[in-house]
């Protein structure tokens, strides 16, 4: 009886230490996941913003009034 709670208990506690390094690997997770979406949108922002730069420079070339 004592080998099986000795067991138990050596059992339970490594599920414990498993559940904070999984708490840990959570949070860091979480993290970059926040950081790439933070990345994301400020390509987003430049995506758009080099798009409207581009618009701006064709419709100033030469001949751009007649294809239009």
């Amino acid at each position: 009886m004592d080998k099986e709670l000795e067991s138990l208990e050596t059992r339970v506690a490594g599920l414990i230490t498993r559940i904070g390094e999984m708490g840990s690997q959570n949070a860091r997770l979480a993290e970059a996941l926040a950081q790439a979406l933070r990345e994301n949108a400020d390509m987003h922002f430049r995506l758009e913003e080099t798009r409207q730069r581009v618009a701006t420079l064709i419709e100033r070339l030469p001949g751009a009034e007649e294809d239009a």
